[in-house]
């Protein structure tokens, strides 16, 4: 049986069910980027309350990053879209996080994405596009560019110049 707002249940009014599920959704990326990270071998720390606009503290060993998680569980006919701003609509910047992390949920595919690629409040994500307007693609399980040792952030180097990528 499904509920829907304005049902009675258990004798009481059920409110809006949806905001509940969509925090639901956001705490289930939150998992998973949990057991991405350690997997990956990067220290994760998460944040006491929810009043910072990042979501988690990442150790790659040379530095802290602090990031945003988003997720998309459904796909449009343009791809993704991922908010990148918070309830306010605020889009975040450099000065309060440095990485927004993309978990697409039936892809099972990660974006990594510096604050400073980002110029708008969404943007759409196409894994497997071969459209050359795809200006994330770069940004595809680009976990590297967090954990370069010599300090560079760019995906294009990948850590060591060879394009192989030593987190995947």
């Amino acid at each position: 049986m499904k509920v829907k707002r304005g049902d009675v249940a258990g004798g009481k009014r059920v409110k809006n069910y949806q905001t509940g599920w969509r925090k639901r959704r956001g705490e289930l990326a939150e998992s998973a980027f949990l057991h991405k990270a350690v997997g990956l071998g990067l220290g994760v720390a998460k944040p006491w309350g929810e009043s910072d606009r990042y979501d988690f503290i990442l150790d790659s060993g040379t530095r802290l990053w602090r990031v945003q998680i988003k997720s998309a569980h459904s796909r449009a006919k343009a791809g993704y879209r991922i908010h990148c701003s918070g309830r306010s609509g605020v889009p975040y910047t450099a000065e309060e996080i440095d990485v927004i992390v993309a978990y697409l949920v039936p892809e099972q595919a990660w974006y990594v994405i510096p604050v400073e690629a980002i110029d708008c409040t969404d943007i759409g994500l196409t894994p497997g596009s071969h459209r050359r307007t795809s200006r994330f693609a770069k940004y595809l399980e680009g976990w590297c560019w967090l954990t370069c040792k010599n300090g560079k952030t760019a995906v294009e180097e990948q850590c060591g110049g060879g394009g192989a990528c030593p987190m995947r």
